[in-house]
């Protein structure tokens, strides 16, 4: 069923750039279908304990497979991803209006995005999840860029595509440490990883750092604020509820296999604890509603990260929690600020006001949504924001104080500025023109607030559903249930602390109007990655000079320096100096025809003088009958001696370095060259590792290969990938013939 799914998503997104332009908005109703197929699947898979599990082979001597498994978190996940991806879509059929161009495009990159979101929260390989992560950054760059004629847009587009693709180059780096330290590239196979070990310990801090980028953590935070240039669709799915949790599934489950090390725990909650803190400073002195949502969003996933880093299981269901709570609430406000935009123009706090009165299908969303982001009751959010306090309380030591600091300081920031963001936008003041009332964009947003009551008011069945998921990601160690009232515990009496002085906070702002704060880690990030352009484009320069001679150099000096740890294994025992006198006459002609190509100063000569290398090296594998190989030199001395003929009448006679420095340094280049083959061959001649599988290779010809020829067999079907590059540069070769032999007949006389 795992890959029918995606096999679907696939199709429709191919039907959709095919068929988008005809078929306008209805190309987004379109597009809901194949998440509304995933999510249905997700929800009948919910509280199943036996996991489904997929697995296509592609390499399987090199342990590459696409291998996919979905377990009581995915199927979390899958429900988030693919049921809010449905409302998201429905909504942007109603975001956009009759006429607007590309809607086609749009509904296509977003089901691509979809598409890649199901692939990373379903991996289990940690190739795969690479794969698909990789995904997501491509196609969030596309939907953040779809306005592709601003260029402010264009600059945030690039801004998000550099930080998330360059965590991706990260993640790639740590997964190699981790899956060496850990054995396998299962993740539901990881065993927790010794942190004793260096190797496991920078995979680790590579791999946090990668969840960091995606999930727009301090300080790689300044692409998401950006981002909300984006529309209104785009930044509800991508920048709320899904994308942006990559990172935090990222962390989720490696953690059972990588939290018994120090660095992993320490990076994550130093992350955690300042996106928590910045993140809300942010969301408070923002005027634009929609980053007001941003900043808190970068505030909540850092609170996620503390929970997940922290490992003890009630701070796992707790995380489990707060990241269903969080989707529901923050795609519902993503959406109503859209629906406000689309209405009202703008969706500047200071220019909104009365809209309780023209909008109430959008103010009793917002509230429901609001109160459950603030962990009031009786909404899902109280019951996350409760299980995180208790979770902060439960620990010891100075991470007690650190992560109790972030999750209680950044809940009473998160009452600051949704008390700021609900008075602002509905409270009193005069009333703001509005346009019609369009139903697709009021629904959407209406059933996540809803969402957020109804998982209050089914709690029970909820957690049955949610602690599995919990279990999984914590190691299989118990984590206990979610409440709706936890009692008189010390966790109640913080939270109606928070929930206090939290609204004394928000009320006493939310009446400032003033400048936008200038976005200097937005600055910063455009000016680092402009100077790693710049950087890369000197280094280009400096090094793709064009010079063939200095490319020689370089290439010989790597091959000796890769050559010289191979001078202890040289033997010299079994080295004989011919099997036949013949070979000693061939190979006395390979180095004089050598040498005096060196020392000869005319192209022409250099061409004969290079050709009788080439015969010379032909002659060397008849000798040892290696016929197919001396024919396929003879093939390439032709066409370079075709190559040389064209060219010829387009180039002076002579070189212009032939003086007695330049010949000493080619004969240096090519005797140090030599030198590090022989030396690379004579080591690995001398130190066999078993025995010559000559016997093997003969049998495989006849059984396994039909045929005789031993030498053919290898070349067809043993190495049949290398063969295939073969024939590749021969038929480059072939093109470029073709190409220096076209102009050759349109020009005039040669160049004397």
């Amino acid at each position: 069923m795992i890959f029918s799914l995606l096999v679907l998503h696939v199709a429709v997104c191919a039907v959709l750039a095919r068929a988008g332009r005809r078929l306008g908005r209805g190309s987004l109703l379109v597009g809901a279908v194949p998440p509304a197929c995933s999510a249905l699947w997700g929800a009948a898979r919910l509280g199943d304990s036996q996991p489904a599990t997929a697995d296509l082979t592609w390499v399987g001597g090199l342990d590459l497979a696409m291998t996919f498994r979905v377990d009581a978190f995915a199927a979390v996940m899958t429900l988030i991803v693919s049921g809010i991806g449905v409302l998201v879509l429905v909504y942007a059929f109603g975001y956009f209006g009759p006429g607007t161009a590309h809607t086609g495009r749009f509904a296509t990159t977003l089901l691509a995005f979809s598409t890649a979101m199901l692939g990373l929260v379903w991996a289990d390989s940690v190739w795969t999840l690479f794969v698909f992560w990789e995904l997501t950054s491509v196609t969030s760059f596309l939907l953040v860029g779809h306005k592709s004629t601003d260029a402010a847009v264009l600059v945030a587009a690039r801004r998000a595509l550099m930080v998330t693709a360059g965590g991706g180059l990260v993640l790639l780096a740590g997964l190699l440490l981790v899956t060496g330290a850990a054995g396998t590239t299962l993740i539901s196979e990881l065993a927790p990883v010794d942190g004793a070990g260096a190797g496991a310990t920078a995979g680790a801090v590579l791999v946090m750092i990668a969840a960091a980028t995606k999930s727009a953590q301090v300080p790689f935070h300044a692409w998401l604020p950006g981002a909300m240039v984006a529309p209104t669709p785009v930044s509800a799915y991508l920048h709320a509820a899904t994308m942006v949790k990559a990172g935090v599934v990222l962390v989720a489950v490696a953690g059972p296999a990588l939290s018994g090390i120090v660095a992993w725990r320490g990076c994550g909650i130093a992350f955690g604890v300042a996106s928590v803190v910045w993140g809300a400073l942010g969301a408070l002195r923002h005027r634009d509603a929609k980053l007001i949502l941003a900043w808190g969003t970068v505030s909540q996933l850092g609170m996620l990260i503390t929970l997940f880093s922290v490992g003890t299981p009630a701070a796992v269901l707790a995380a489990v929690a707060l990241l269903v709570a969080h989707a529901l609430f923050k795609g519902a406000l993503f959406l109503i600020v859209g629906e406000i935009d689309v209405r009202a123009g703008t969706r500047h706090i200071d220019e909104l006001g009365g809209l309780a009165r023209s909008m109430p299908v959008a103010f009793a969303a917002a509230v429901l949504a609001g109160l459950s982001m603030a962990g009031a009751p009786p909404l899902f959010g109280f019951v996350a924001k409760e299980t995180a306090i208790g979770a902060a309380l439960g620990l010891e030591g100075p991470e007690a104080w650190i992560v109790g600091f972030g999750v209680i300081g950044g809940s009473v920031l998160t009452v600051a500025y949704t008390v700021r963001f609900l008075v602002a936008v509905f409270g009193p003041g005069p009333e703001t023109p509005l346009s019609a009332r369009r139903p697709a964009l009021s629904a959407p947003p209406a059933v996540l607030a809803a969402a957020g009551v109804a998982a209050f008011a089914v709690l029970g069945p909820l957690d049955s559903v949610l602690a599995p998921a919990a279990v999984r990601l914590s190691g299989g160690a118990a984590v206990g249930h979610l409440h709706r009232w936890p009692g008189l515990e010390p966790a109640l009496a913080v939270s109606a602390a928070v929930l206090v002085v939290g609204a004394i906070v928000g009320l006493a702002m939310g009446g400032r109007p003033g400048q936008a704060p200038a976005d200097r880690a937005a600055r910063w990030t455009d000016a680092s990655i402009d100077g790693a352009v710049a950087v890369g484009r000197a280094t280009v320069a400096r090094v793709q000079h064009g010079s063939l001679p200095v490319y020689l150099v370089t290439m010989a000096a790597v091959a000796t320096l890769a050559a010289t740890p191979f001078l202890a294994g040289i033997s010299l025992d079994h080295i004989v100096a011919w099997d036949r006198p013949l070979q000693g006459v061939l190979a006395v002609t390979v180095v004089g025809a050598a040498v005096a190509l060196c020392w000869v100063g005319t192209r022409l000569g250099a061409g004969l003088a290079l050709g009788a290398t080439g015969i010379a090296v032909a002659s060397v594998f008849v000798v040892h009958g290696a016929a197919d190989l001396a024919l396929t030199q003879l093939l390439v001395e032709a066409a370079i001696v075709v190559g040389f003929v064209l060219a010829f009448g387009h180039l002076s006679r002579s070189f212009p370095m032939t003086g007695l420095r330049w010949r000493a340094v080619r004969m240096a280049v090519a005797g140090l060259g030599g030198a590090a083959v022989v030396v690379g061959l004579g080591a690995a001649s001398g130190n066999p590792v078993a025995a010559p599988p000559l016997a093997e290779l003969a049998a495989a010809s006849v059984d396994e290969g039909g045929g005789s020829n031993v030498v053919n067999v290898i070349l067809t079907d043993i190495r049949g990938l290398d063969t295939l590059g073969e024939v590749l540069v021969l038929a480059t070769v072939a093109l470029g013939v073709q190409a220096l032999a076209r102009p050759s007949a349109s020009r005039g006389s040669p160049t004397p």
